[in-house]
């Protein structure tokens, strides 16, 4: 579908030569010409995977509807949800009301997999009221360029932009988006390789990381790589980032691929990294035992989830989930429940409201968070044309017990 798309956005800029809206931002160069195809591994130990169209022991109930692509969402109270929308849009959602007005507007060039993304907020908040974001920008060269940007929380609506990292490349797919702060009180970067493949292999590029930088924007002195921001290296498309309770190990969730390096398919996976980490792309995918490569904790070589957001349950409202490693499928449309015995080792698998190959009840899922409450909260991403559009939405969705 990604080069199906990408061949419609290249056909558009054909037509419109003398463009200068947001398709003006994506070049040829963005698009992958078939390449070498990296070293397959085996996938690890997995148990058997539980389809349950049907989850009789929660309900699901709508907080917000009539978004426009959310892609991330944060609890500035426990009344009140700060929500992005991929065309640049933050929306406020107090009291279970949503807000006609935009919280906050941004210039973003809302092109493919790019727009407003990830967003975070400052771990001591709100002593230091500070909302971080992710989002793709046209550079003054005309290229589409993502950056991550602090604001000033003023109670009414975001002020005071600070620019604290910059320059990452922009593709048609694979921006990454993702922000979380760590139990480190570091800022958590993930960035996609941009539709550039050997971008991820290379330490100067910001592409196909995690990066990890301190608040102001400056590089931690204990960073991996001397005066560099990367944190781990060899990842195609990370969207979800989750810090095991117990261990403090960052889990993230990436992408395989879909068309690119011999039209290769699906393979998406998890990690554990650690600082330095190197999983592998575009040389390997799956288990290795080349040195220095990283191996994944789960990998789906025959089917497609693709994976977005990720936690870690550790609230009270749900005894069972607590301590599982929870990720949102985009294409899959459903919630995937990896249940641990142990920091390391999966024992089962569930996937949540799946009714179909590819067919979820609720349709793309891209954020979880756990909200103040201990519920579960989700947003669909239905109108990001690759979806069926139901109606409302999109929707953010909380998910609390049955009873």
């Amino acid at each position: 579908m990604e080069r199906k798309f990408a061949g419609i956005v290249l056909g558009l800029l054909a037509l419109l030569p003398g463009c200068r809206g947001p398709l003006a931002a994506i070049q040829a160069a963005d698009i992958p010409p078939p390449g070498r195809p990296p070293e397959l591994g085996p996938a690890p130990p997995m148990p058997p995977t539980v389809r349950r169209p049907d989850v009789p022991e929660v309900r699901v109930e709508i907080v917000a509807a009539g978004l426009e692509v959310p892609w991330d969402l944060v609890f500035l109270s426990r009344n009140r949800i700060l929500i992005t929308e991929r065309p640049g849009r933050i929306r406020l959602c107090e009291n279970g009301r949503l807000d006609t007005r935009p919280y906050h507007t941004l210039p973003t060039v809302d092109v493919g997999e790019g727009g407003l993304m990830g967003m975070a907020l400052d771990p001591h908040y709100p002593q230091r009221p500070y909302v971080y974001v992710m989002y793709t920008y046209r550079a003054p060269t005309g290229r589409a360029v993502n950056r991550v940007s602090r604001f000033r929380d003023t109670g009414t609506g975001l002020a005071d932009e600070t620019v604290i990292f910059d320059g990452i490349r922009a593709g048609l797919n694979h921006n990454g988006g993702g922000l979380r702060f760590g139990p480190d009180g570091m800022l958590y970067i993930s960035t996609g390789d941009a539709w550039v493949a050997e971008l991820a292999q290379e330490l100067e590029s910001p592409c196909g990381k995690i990066l990890r930088i301190r608040p102001d924007g400056t590089i931690p002195a204990d960073n991996p790589f001397p005066n560099s921001p990367v944190y781990a290296l060899g990842l195609r498309n990370v969207q979800g980032m989750a810090w095991h309770h117990e261990t403090k190990e960052l889990w993230v969730t990436n992408h395989g691929p879909s068309g690119e390096l011999a039209y290769l398919h699906a393979r998406d996976s998890v990690y554990i990294v650690r600082p330095g980490s190197n999983c592998g792309w575009p040389r390997v995918l799956g288990v290795t035992r080349r040195k220095g490569i990283e191996s994944p904790i789960l990998y789906y070589p025959d089917s497609s989830v693709p994976p977005g957001a990720a936690i870690f349950y550790t609230g009270d409202l749900f005894p069972a989930l607590r301590g599982n490693f929870l990720f949102c499928c985009l294409g899959g449309e459903h919630l995937q429940r990896v249940i641990l015995d142990g920091p390391r080792r999966v024992v089962g698998l569930e996937r949540w409201w799946e009714e179909g190959d590819h067919r979820g009840r609720y349709g793309r899922l891209r954020t979880i968070v756990q909200g103040p409450d201990g519920a579960l909260y989700l947003t669909t991403t239905n109108r990001d044309g690759r979806g069926i559009v139901r109606p409302g939405d999109d929707k953010v969705l909380r998910v609390v017990p049955a009873r």
